[in-house]
């Protein structure tokens, strides 16, 4: 595994740890405030309430908290972080590719169709790059 996989991958995951954060304060505050569905059912998220009501005031109480507890600033920059390593593994990985013509049609892919650019991504993260000379 190179440089570049390693930092997609630390950020991927570090998005994931403060993103599920973000969900435990979502059934924590629903579990504060004991609230079912009309069915019996507990949601799984705030906006998975059904009562629109109670589900406004607990989607607008729970960002209130992330935001005030800086996890939101957290989100935003790990976000930011994950864009710029994914952005660094497709050009290394593109930039492998001995073909010029197959080279470009990837690279538009990659700029325009999300469901190719994490394909292309995925490829990239399974290669065994200690075969490839950089």
């Amino acid at each position: 595994m190179n440089k570049y996989q390693k930092l997609y991958l630390i950020a991927k995951a570090n998005l994931e740890v403060l993103e599920e954060k973000e969900k435990e304060i979502d059934r924590q505050y629903i579990a504060e405030h004991n609230i079912v569905n009309p069915d019996g059912s507990i949601p799984r998220a705030t906006w998975a309430i059904r009562d629109d009501e109670i589900a406004e005031k607990a989607i607008d109480e729970t960002a209130r908290m992330v935001v005030e507890s800086g996890l939101w600033d957290q989100i935003l920059e790990a976000r930011k972080i994950l864009k710029e390593a994914e952005e660094n593994l497709i050009e290394y990985g593109l930039g492998i590719i001995p073909y010029q013509e197959e080279r470009k049609i990837l690279d538009k892919a990659v700029k325009e169709n999300y469901t190719a650019r994490m394909k292309v991504i995925n490829l990239i993260l399974k290669l065994d790059t200690r075969t490839v000379k950089a």
